[in-house]
């Protein structure tokens, strides 16, 4: 008998294959009453590869979905894996020139969406688009309108309901086509191949300690975006439930912390503030499921982080990364943040150190030569599972990579034990009467004041400084503080010139559904304004 010779890399599906063999009716994945084990996620996802074909989708075609946390992500996904079709999740507050530009730049034949309003939206823009099939999730056969394109999810494809699908990923082969955040101009849509998210996987199950199987991770951040999605792979990939909750809500999520007794959460920070803020006293909930707190998407202030490690009394690991680094390629691990405690507090203002099979670099924006330890420069990551490139856009992905390096216009410094501390966005560091300010130091002291729960600092024109640091605040009282106690606040933790000299007030500071601060539209908005 010849023997078979692996010509591959190693593939995400076959981890998930192997993971769903060996937990058979064990529970994988919950919303509500809807509960699936791993070997029903299989099924259904082997259905629905089927019908996809049956639909006239192949190997490489992109699969569009629009819709709020459902179970039937994960199964699409791993529908359009077993047919080496590109799971393109698109997030559903853009623009409709926004969702209109990614099914055109995707060219996706099918889409999956829920609700009369995300269906509405997805109309209105459908004649300019490659769609060709609108498979709705929210409805029954039944439910459906005889003059309505959308068909239900148990229509598609049953008119070929013996269609056999035969495909073998290679290591290569695209999974996904996820959208970057879009803050500067439209998003480009980031491939990540089989391998890179295996990569992915293995480098996030590495990460100590780890949490035994059957022990259940709570997805409650947007599904569209890499850190919810990749997650709760990795979680399925050890054996263990993923429950989902539709959208954010603070005491809906502590409640079902409590309730599905969670091991752990992936918070973006806008949403820890969020039940810092709604909710009074933490300590009166049972959390003592609760292993874990991930955290990340954007920076965190060293209070609100203070704050939460007391109220939620659990571990904390924080994670640095983009959706071209499929996630993070840095970690502050729990033992970081336990040695912050105890003596090493300015731990707490970095963001870690390199991750398994990932390397972090400091270099010169300009020549991208590598700096000191301690200087500041440009954040540049290499490892195993970047992106493999911005669709249809080579000159963009040539402009971020060089030698294996992807430049994250990020600006930080690493010390000399290998922390890497980020200092700001490249583009929103402010150069005031010839001095670097950068935006996330003075956020950090002004955050720290009792009255002021959200703050965002961004240099705006001005003739005498060449650009002026004016701080946009979020007060918990409109009478408090005034404009001249938050300078005075400023005085004794600041030089002078990063100390904001004009204040603006809102009620919401604007952001995107993974709560990165939308400082260009803060820029736009008060730009003309005194």
């Amino acid at each position: 008998m010849e023997k078979k010779v692996r010509k591959n890399a190693i593939t995400a599906i076959e981890m998930l294959d192997y993971y769903v063999r060996i937990s058979g009716d064990k529970q994988a994945l919950k919303q509500g009453s809807q509960i699936l084990s791993f070997g029903e996620w299989q099924q259904q996802a082997d259905n629905l590869a089927k019908a996809l074909s049956a639909s006239g989708i192949t190997g490489g075609d992109r699969v569009a979905i629009m819709s709020y946390n459902r179970i039937e992500q994960f199964i699409l996904l791993y529908a359009t894996m077993k047919l080496g079709a590109v799971y393109v999740p698109i997030n559903y507050r853009l623009a409709p020139q926004e969702i209109a530009y990614i099914l055109q730049q995707s060219e996706a034949k099918i889409i999956f969406s829920e609700s009369d309003e995300l269906c509405a939206n997805i109309d209105a823009i459908a004649a300019d688009t490659s769609l060709n099939h609108f498979v709705r999730l929210d409805i029954e056969t039944e439910d459906k309108p005889s003059n309505s394109r959308w068909q239900s999810l148990t229509t598609i494809g049953i008119d070929s309901p013996d269609t056999v699908v035969t495909f073998e990923p290679l290591a290569d082969t695209v999974v996904y086509q996820m959208y970057t955040s879009g803050t500067t101009g439209f998003p480009k849509g980031v491939m990540v191949t089989q391998q890179q998210l295996a990569n992915f996987i293995v480098s996030s199950i590495l990460i100590p300690p780890r949490i035994d199987a059957g022990k259940p991770h709570l997805i409650v951040a947007p599904i569209f975006h890499a850190a919810a999605l990749c997650n709760g792979i990795v979680a399925l990939c050890m054996g263990r439930p993923v429950v989902i909750l539709k959208e954010f809500e603070p005491l809906q999520l502590v409640e079902t912390l409590v309730s599905e007794k969670i091991s752990e959460v992936m918070l973006p920070p806008a949403l820890i503030l969020a039940v810092l803020t709604s909710i009074d006293n933490l300590k009166q909930y049972d959390f003592s499921h609760l292993e874990k707190i991930f955290y990340g998407a954007s920076s965190i202030t060293v209070d609100v982080l203070r704050r939460a490690m007391e109220g939620f009394q659990c571990n904390f690991q924080q994670g640095f990364g983009m959706t071209e680094s499929v996630a993070s390629t840095v970690i502050l691990t729990i033992d970081d943040h336990h040695k912050a405690l105890n003596g090493r507090p300015e731990l707490l203002l970095s963001c870690g150190r390199a991750a398994a099979f990932a390397e972090v670099n400091i270099v010169d924006s300009e020549t991208r030569k590598e700096l000191p330890r301690g200087e500041i420069g440009e954040i540049a990551v290499r490892s195993s599972f970047l992106m493999e490139g911005y669709s249809k856009q080579a000159d963009k992905t040539a402009a971020v990579f060089e030698n294996g390096w992807y430049y994250t216009g990020d600006g930080g410094y690493m010390d000399e034990e290998g922390y890497i501390f980020i200092k700001d966005r490249l583009k929103d560091m402010i150069i005031s009467g010839g001095e670097n300010v950068y935006a996330t130091e003075v956020e950090n002291v002004l955050m720290s004041h009792a009255d002021i729960t959200d703050i965002a600092v961004i240099g705006l024109a001005d003739e005498k400084y060449g650009e002026a640091v004016v701080a946009v605040c979020v007060k918990k009282q409109a009478s408090s503080p005034s404009d001249e106690e938050l300078i005075e606040y400023c005085r004794d933790q600041l030089a002078g010139y990063k100390i904001p000299r004009r204040y603006e007030y809102l009620d919401e500071l604007p952001r995107n559904a993974s709560g990165k601060l939308l400082k260009r539209e803060l820029r736009e908005r008060f730009a003309h304004s005194q």
